[in-house]
Formats: C-alpha cells, sequence, structure tokens
C-alpha cells in the first residue's frame, strides 16, 4: 500500500508499521530517512508560488508540468514499494489543507492501479466519530 501523510505523524506512522519516505523539498531537522526527491516542488518556483501568494491552480500547474509529466506513475509505483511495505509520503501540510502530496495521489490513483489514500490514525478516527 502507499498512503500519504505528514511530517508531525512520523512517529505514529512508525509505530503503525508504515515506511515513511519524505516528498517534500527538504525534511525536518534530525530526520535521515528515505526520501523520493522525485516528487518534490521545485524551490523556485515553490518560492515564487509561497511568497506571492499564488493560487492553488497555479502550483497544480507548474507541478504537474514541472515534476509528475517528467515522470513515469508506474516507475514511481515501483520505486516506492522497494522502499518497504505500507510507504507514507511525507510532506508539512496536515490533511486539510492544499498539498502537493495530495496532487501525487490523485496522479497516482488516475494513472496506476493502486489506491493512494490519506492514512487516518486509529486515534483520529476515533475522534472522527465522536
Amino acid at each position: 500500500m502507499i498512503y500519504t501523510g505528514y511530517w508531525a505523524k512520523i512517529k505514529e506512522y512508525e509505530a503503525n508499521k508504515l515506511t515513511p519516505v519524505g516528498i517534500s523539498g527538504w525534511s525536518p531537522d534530525g530526520y535521515h530517512g528515505k526520501t523520493y526527491k522525485k516528487l518534490a516542488p521545485k524551490y523556485a518556483w515553490w518560492k515564487e508560488w509561497h511568497d506571492k501568494k499564488l493560487s492553488e491552480q497555479w502550483y497544480t500547474d507548474k507541478y504537474t508540468e514541472t515534476v509528475l509529466q517528467t515522470l513515469n506513475p508506474n516507475i514511481v509505483v515501483r520505486d516506492l514499494q522497494q522502499m518497504g511495505k505500507n510507504v507514507v509520503l511525507l510532506c508539512f501540510e496536515t490533511p486539510e489543507k492544499f498539498c502537493h502530496r495530495h496532487l501525487v495521489a490523485t496522479w497516482l490513483n488516475a494513472n496506476t492501479s493502486i489506491n493512494v489514500r490519506e492514512y487516518i490514525l486509529q486515534t483520529q478516527q476515533t475522534q472522527m466519530k465522536l
């Protein structure tokens, strides 16, 4: 399985036997684990988007053009599955916020036979039911 998630929950993902794989441009201080930089946004346009507060559509178009269109989704899946069982692709944003990991999930879902989704921790599932 391949999931998406965010850095703040890395210890919980590891406790649930997931394999963390960073796909952000940088990793939190002290992280020395697996990364897949091919899926990271390009810093120059990310900074432009961030500093100028450009639209999510602008970001999506740039990310698609400079990252996703340069990759073969089946090779990406193969590479990620070789990193471990139950990979969780990590970046910084919480699940409800716009983030490139959601673009990656949508792209992989549309172009491969796998179903990538956000990993919801048991504690989050319980809280959501209350």
